[in-house]
């Protein structure tokens, strides 16, 4: 090629607040200069979502917004959006067509795999695609989710580069859903800024307790979980002890102010809405739950953890990779008669167990797992960090140290252009 540089045409359906996005804008700015040259594509963002346009604007990333290409499916919509990615790549001719997300992989790809079966650009296009996470659980029902495995299974036979963010995904990507060949897939971990994550100061807790849920109101990131443990703590006395935030908007925003209302806490949780500060929400926050019922890698665990927030999340996903591994030590024998009283723990990293419901909470290196769905546990478990202050400060310096150094900018920069090059030299 010479001194021509790499073009790269990648995909979204939306910019829509979340990791993909995030990491789409990420991309876009650092690939946009020296050896490449980068377009980015984007539907337009749902009504109950929040916008990071704001966030693309601030990295001098102006994406070509297909106003048809969009999160639902809709065959006329499709099939214009369809078109005019076509259009766009003869126009751009990349040598890398890379789409993120379920809807924009179908699309790009599609319209790179037409194009390549005409060779009229006489090179082969490309293709990449990004698993930021999947949904072939917890979102659709068994035949909508089945159509879409044979979907991805279809696309994976003509996709040069399946990347996966976690080793979680990789092994649901390759012999889980047996999606893509093990050759063709790739781990490359999210990369970030997270330099005003580092200033914050560690958590302090002085005074009631700030929880925060990080995330879009949707089903699969099951809010539910953390209101029926507001509700455990409340029956049992301690919810004076603490305050919860819900941090972020979407289509369950009023059925989750009912629910919350018809449970009785609702003097406990605040909605906030989306923020775009986000430095500023964990500074008030002294730990951050997770209560998925699927994810990819979260990246409000992340941030989280670079601001030296301790974590609990649901065992769904890339979750366990970013917490990593459980000491067996640290677990105790099951107790009779377990209650959410605050007595003092039993051990250093002792695990606390409730034998009418699931497993209690287990300590991992970097943060704290529950079993989906368990909202004992996970009542347990802010009580654990409500009185282990020293632990737990240990554990979120370690998990700080651990996010700074995998999820760092320049690496995710590195991994990238290691990866274009290949394909482009192949």
């Amino acid at each position: 090629m010479g001194k021509e540089p790499i073009r790269i045409l990648r995909v979204i359906a939306r910019l829509n607040i979340g990791g993909p996005a995030i990491q789409a804008v990420t991309l876009s700015a650092l690939f946009s200069k020296g050896r490449f040259r980068t377009r980015l594509v984007c539907g337009q963002v749902g009504t109950h979502e929040g916008d990071m346009s704001y966030l693309a604007a601030s990295r001098q990333v102006y994406p070509v917004v297909l106003p048809t290409l969009g999160r639902e499916i809709s065959g006329l919509d499709d099939l214009r959006s369809f078109s005019e990615l076509r259009k766009m790549i003869s126009e751009f001719r990349p040598h890398i067509i890379h789409t993120h997300t379920a809807k924009a992989g179908t699309l790009g790809r599609l319209a790179g795999i037409s194009l390549n079966a005409q060779r009229i650009f006489g090179q082969k296009i490309r293709l990449v695609h990004t698993f930021h996470g999947h949904v072939f659980h917890s979102y659709f029902g068994s035949l909508k989710t089945s159509a879409f495995i044979k979907i991805e299974r279809f696309l994976a036979r003509f996709t040069d580069r399946i990347i996966v963010i976690s080793s979680s995904q990789e092994r649901d990507i390759c012999e889980n859903y047996k999606i893509a060949k093990s050759h063709q897939v790739q781990v490359v971990p999210l990369g970030f800024d997270l330099s005003d994550f580092e200033r914050l100061s560690p958590m302090a807790p002085h005074g009631v307790f700030s929880v925060g849920i990080i995330g879009r109101l949707a089903s699969v990131k099951n809010h539910r979980m953390l209101f029926e443990t507001v509700k455990t703590l409340k029956d049992q006395g301690a919810d004076h002890a603490f305050e919860f935030f819900v941090v972020g908007d979407g289509e369950l925003r009023e059925a989750l102010t009912r629910e919350a209302t018809a449970l009785g806490i609702d003097k406990n949780v605040l909605f906030t809405g989306w923020q775009k500060e986000m430095p500023g929400v964990y500074q008030k926050l002294d730990a951050v739950v997770l209560t998925s019922l699927n994810e990819g890698t979260p990246v409000s665990l992340i941030e989280a953890m670079a601001a030296a927030r301790p974590v609990i999340a649901t065992d769904v996903g890339g979750v366990r990779d970013l917490m990593g591994e459980i000491d067996p030590s640290t677990a105790l024998k099951p107790r009779s008669g377990s209650t959410l009283s605050m007595p003092r723990a039993e051990a250093r990293g002792s695990r606390r167990v409730d034998t009418e419901k699931g497993e209690g909470y287990k300590l991992a290196r970097h943060g704290i797992i529950v079993s989906s769905g368990d909202s004992k546990a996970l009542a347990e478990a802010l009580l654990f960090l409500l009185r282990e202050k020293t632990l737990t400060m240990e554990i979120t310096e370690r998990a700080r140290k651990h996010v700074v150094q995998k999820y760092s900018l320049e690496r995710l920069g590195r991994d990238m252009a290691a990866l274009y090059e290949g394909l482009v030299r192949s």
